[in-house]
């Protein structure tokens, strides 16, 4: 037990948590698997890219807990950056992209958020997924099953973004795994618009709140569902005050859209739930 003592009066208790519960950094794992991808990735951007470099540098971002400067310094000599929320996203797309692979190392955040989702609707719909994905960042979802599976659950992905580097990332990775896709860009905070979408499957965590006009968005959803079996699985759960990316923070109210063109949750995963269209 000596042997640990030094690293747990380290640790705070949410560390010694995360260090024994959570984290998985197995060279099996998602974490990993994830990691490599974002290597391959990059290589495929900068051919000269060393393998080495690019771990030591990953790992020391990873332990960097400190807060992102780059917001504070805005903040200070230019307060009005935050009035063009697609340059604000831009500045910040390596934070966030290196945030999406930070999630990874906790395996049971990605299954209870993002895979067991996934499952359900491979399970639920019984045939091949055409995936709409809003403002989801890295689909980790999709990933991991692919990791867990295969690739054959899933006909096509209709992938919806802004224009950042996970974007990129996505794109990369759909072609070099042979996946059908189409990716839409619309700028930050602007409501994209899904009509002229093949889709069974829709999965749109962590963006409504973030967008000038949701209500837009649920009602092409709810215009463009034909099929019972599609499943739409959103997060419309309260996000709190309103704050500079959360400009529609009460967004429970959009539920009642979808109860009055008769639409029912028929399974609940944490703040994402599945709506179902009824007969």
């Amino acid at each position: 037990m000596k042997i640990y003592k030094n690293l747990i009066m380290s640790l705070s208790l949410k560390k010694i948590y995360s260090f024994f519960f959570l984290d998985d950094y197995k060279k099996s794992g998602y974490f990993n698997y994830l990691k490599n991808l974002y290597y391959q990735f990059l290589l495929s951007k900068f051919p000269k890219l060393q393998r080495a470099q690019f771990e030591e540098n990953l790992k020391y971002l990873l332990n960097f807990e400190e807060d992102d400067l780059s917001a504070r310094y805005f903040q200070t000599f230019e307060p009005n950056y935050t009035d063009d929320l697609n340059n604000y996203y831009k500045l910040n797309e390596k934070q966030i992209f290196l945030r999406f692979l930070k999630y990874s190392i906790n395996t049971k955040l990605i299954k209870n958020k993002y895979s067991d989702v996934y499952d359900f609707a491979i399970n639920r719909i019984k045939e091949p997924l055409e995936i709409i994905e809003i403002g989801g960042g890295i689909p980790h979802g999709l990933i991991f099953n692919i990791k867990k599976r295969g690739k054959d659950f899933c006909k096509k992905l209709n992938y919806i973004e802004a224009d950042m580097l996970h974007a990129e990332f996505i794109d990369w990775y759909c072609k070099n795994n042979l996946i059908q896709f189409d990716k839409k860009i619309f700028l930050a905070s602007k409501t994209p618009t899904i009509n002229n979408i093949n889709f069974n499957f829709v999965f749109a965590k962590d963006i409504f709140e973030h967008l000038d006009n949701p209500a837009q968005l649920i009602d092409e959803l709810i215009a463009n569902t034909n099929d019972t079996k599609t499943l739409l699985c959103l997060d419309l759960e309260h996000k709190g005050a309103i704050t500079t990316q959360h400009i529609n923070p009460n967004l429970p109210v959009l539920k009642q859209k979808l109860i009055d063109n008769n639409f029912t949750v028929i399974k609940k995963f944490q703040e994402i739930h599945v709506w179902q269209k009824i007969k």
